[in-house]
């Protein structure tokens, strides 16, 4: 390697050695201030934040949100009241209909052969009652001649009474049998809206389990159901309105509080609240998405604070004028450097 070489790869080098020494005779000979003293440099003024909110006696405006869902407030589930093959259905989804109005029926061949067989029973008891009856009686004047005993006629009379109550039984079998016949018709018992139908004609409907065939809904007034924090009771009651909104709509609503939950779910530490919402137009659907607010307490509800400061009591002031004492002078210790010699 060249001389030349060599003393292009020992310039940075001896460079930078001359920066640095230049940096520490600078520091040598400019130290830094005192902490205390009259060469302590000023100290910097800190603003503390102001809360202009609690200065004027009022609560912030924010308000939170929460989701919830829209159910109807009738809803009937509606299932045969004994198994069998439906025969017909009356309405469709979406259908409005009326309370008492024939929604769907069982086939009921089974059930009329029922109530055929029991008005038979009912004819051969009351034949039987007849018989008893001319047997009674045949025995009787037999027995005011003194043909047959007294133990003849009590057995013909017995007879009678048995012979009639095989008839009220028969009677009472053709009823239940009758009765059957009203558990092939369903009606509806609210008026609403077929929300869904789950069965169609020809298909087997049981009554235990109960299958579901028909869903009617009363959406004319729903409820809108939302779980907040257990802490909102501080400032919500049964009739504090409410702010709803509806996004699928645009609608906006502010309502009352219907009714709050008995219970706080342990594990989210929240409450319902039901809320009933008229909907005369049949606009809000069940199963929707809500968005429920609860507004911030207002200004008006928060304590106000008084206008003038509590005037100073008597020994404050006498306190305030007093001579204040001399105070004894402060004895500085400084390091080893700054001992008398």
């Amino acid at each position: 390697m060249t001389h030349t070489n060599k003393f292009r790869l020992l310039m940075p080098l001896a460079l930078s050695l001359s920066v640095l020494v230049g940096c520490d005779q600078q520091a040598d000979e400019a130290p830094l201030p005192a902490a205390t003293g009259e060469t302590a440099p000023p100290r910097a003024e800190i603003t503390a934040p102001v809360d202009t909110a609690g200065a004027a006696g009022t609560h912030a405006s924010s308000s939170h949100r929460w989701v919830g869902t829209v159910r109807a407030k009738h809803h009937v589930e509606l299932a045969p009241g004994m198994t069998g093959v439906i025969a017909s259905i009356a309405v469709e989804e979406g259908d409005t209909v009326e309370a008492g109005q024939r929604l769907f029926r069982i086939e009921g061949s089974s059930v009329q052969l029922a109530v055929s067989q029991a008005q038979s029973v009912v004819a051969s008891a009351e034949l039987q009652l007849a018989e008893a009856e001319r047997e009674a009686e045949r025995t009787r004047k037999l027995a005011e001649r003194g043909s047959v005993g007294s133990a003849n006629l009590e057995r013909a009379e017995a007879g009678v009474e048995a012979a009639k109550a095989g008839v009220k039984q028969a009677k009472a079998g053709t009823a239940l049998a009758r009765s059957r016949t009203s558990d092939l018709s369903v009606e509806s018992p609210i008026s609403g809206i077929v929300t869904a139908k789950h069965k169609n004609v020809g298909e087997v409907a049981t009554m235990m389990p109960p299958t579901i065939v028909l869903v009617i809904d009363d959406i004319s007034t729903v409820e809108v159901r939302v779980r907040v924090p257990e802490l909102k009771l501080r400032e919500i009651d049964i009739g504090s309105p409410i702010s709803v909104h509806f996004p699928a709509l645009d609608l906006d609503l502010e309502v009352p509080i219907t009714r709050i939950g008995n219970t706080v779910d342990p594990r989210s530490r929240t409450i319902e609240l039901i809320i009933d919402v008229a909907n005369p137009d049949l606009r809000i659907k069940s199963g929707m998405s809500v968005e429920v607010a609860i507004k911030a307490p207002t200004p008006s509800d928060a304590p106000k604070s008084s206008d003038t400061a509590p005037a100073p009591s008597d020994a404050a002031s006498e306190q305030d004028t007093a001579p204040t004492a001399p105070t004894a002078p402060t004895a500085m210790i400084g390091g080893p450097h700054n001992r008398a010699g």
